[in-house]
């Protein structure tokens, strides 16, 4: 007799949402907005703070393997701790009183940031489902947008009141109160720990989706997947992902205002901040129900069309729909990677893999920006754009790829949601 209980890995995901609301914008999506107070403060330029986001994003570059690793041995240990470096480091950047300071500070902020943000909710919830991981996943992403539009204008409104050292500190305070709550009080790593079993587990043998087996994956460990072709073709799609995110996400805001003005370009950055939101949602239901292929797919088209749109028309309207296309179809580096992971590797295996994989979405991340102003700046926004159609397209055949190569390896694992 089945229970009515509501089950656990559900409040699972709704602390998760709560942690990325907080941690996610914290580190990248609203630091742009401490620019000018801070630069003025310090007497530094622009691109010397931008250095501080570079620092933050490298140590995800360089540790996302060996802090994936240790989230899956000891999950509640290491998010607190991170949690705790994570919120103090942010509150110390209140402190500083040079540009040295500040970057000490992001990479320390970095770790944190790692620790306890989209990598490791990921990881948790995946322990947590096999059915309707795609939907648990997409929910749990999705409070990185809700706390992206929640913050951005309270941070805003907290500098001009109570100026910028103070806001980092209230800030920080805040993401402590928020994450070692819900991380002591709400989190189990896994589901055995509550007596429980991952949702779906026990139907794993006679389950199917519209890829194959929901049991079977690939029998090999992350040292052996290194020499497979679809593990190259894996990590170059990641890096492609990285590259057409954040060559948006950096370059379409200075695009828009220098077409549209101001106060238009900053319209059409809300809009597709808020329909990321709907983007996460609907590529977790759209990977759930008609597999990671087609979702490649998906997501990879409509970034193609945003481009696309971004290089031939200069039409306000237009803008508008490549804000709504952009937002749908961004989602693929958030909600996409990790799911296309669980779809090819076993739970014992998916934590390194997923821990390598970050590494490079955030070696494209980190030169998706830099490459489209680059191109800008050599010739013009539009061939930038549709060299970004490219990488958008090329995408498809990576990470398509990878999944059908590695699909002729398959084979069924036995308890493939169990860790340890």
């Amino acid at each position: 007799m089945k229970s009515n209980k509501m089950f656990y890995g559900w409040k699972i995901v709704i602390g998760a949402v709560l942690v990325l609301a907080v941690t996610g914008p914290a580190g990248v999506a609203i630091a742009n907005i401490y620019q000018n107070s801070v630069t003025d403060a310090l007497n530094i330029s622009s691109s010397q703070f931008s250095i501080s986001n570079t620092l933050i994003l490298s140590i995800s570059v360089l540790l996302s393997s060996w802090v994936s690793g240790l989230l899956a041995k000891n999950f509640k240990k290491v998010f607190l701790i991170g949690s705790l470096i994570y919120g103090l480091a942010y509150m110390a950047f209140g402190l500083v009183t040079n540009v040295w300071m500040f970057y000490l500070l992001s990479i320390v902020v970095g770790f944190g940031f790692l620790t306890s943000s989209a990598m490791a909710m990921s990881i948790l919830i995946s322990t947590w489902f096999v059915e309707k991981r795609g939907l648990a996943l997409s929910i749990a992403l999705a409070g990185l947008g809700v706390g992206r539009i929640i913050w951005s204008p309270i941070v805003t409104s907290l500098i001009n009141a109570i100026g910028w050292r103070a806001t980092y500190m209230t800030y920080g305070a805040i993401m402590l109160i928020i994450t070692l709550g819900i991380g002591q009080f709400i989190f189990v790593a896994r589901p055995e720990d509550k007596g429980l079993e991952a949702l779906g587990a026990d139907n794993l043998n006679n389950h199917h989706d519209h890829d194959v087996e929901l049991n079977a994956r690939v029998p090999f460990t992350m040292q052996e997947s290194l020499r497979k072709p679809f593990f190259i073709l894996l990590l170059l799609g990641a890096v492609f992902v990285g590259l057409a995110n954040n060559g948006g996400l950096g370059q379409f805001p200075p695009f828009m205002q220098s077409l549209h003005g101001a106060q238009q370009g900053a319209t059409i950055i809300s809009i597709y901040s808020a329909v990321g939101i709907l983007g996460k949602l609907s590529m977790g239901v759209i990977a759930d129900k008609l597999g990671t292929v087609i979702a490649t797919i998906w997501s990879s088209i409509l970034l193609a069309i945003a481009f696309f749109l971004a290089a031939s028309t200069t039409s306000y309207g237009f803008a508008i729909l490549l804000a709504i296309l952009f937002g749908l179809g961004n989602a693929n580096g958030t909600v996409l990677a990790p799911l296309l992971i669980s779809a090819i590797f076993p739970a014992q295996t998916y934590p390194r893999v997923f821990g390598l994989v970050n590494q490079f979405l955030f070696l494209g991340m980190m030169f998706g920006s830099l490459m489209a102003a680059s191109i800008a700046e050599a010739t013009s926004y539009t061939l930038a754009w549709y060299i970004f159609v490219a990488v958008s397209l090329a995408i498809i055949a990576l990470w398509g790829g990878a999944y059908l190569l590695a699909k002729k390896d398959f084979k069924v694992i036995k308890k493939q949601f169990d860790l340890k």
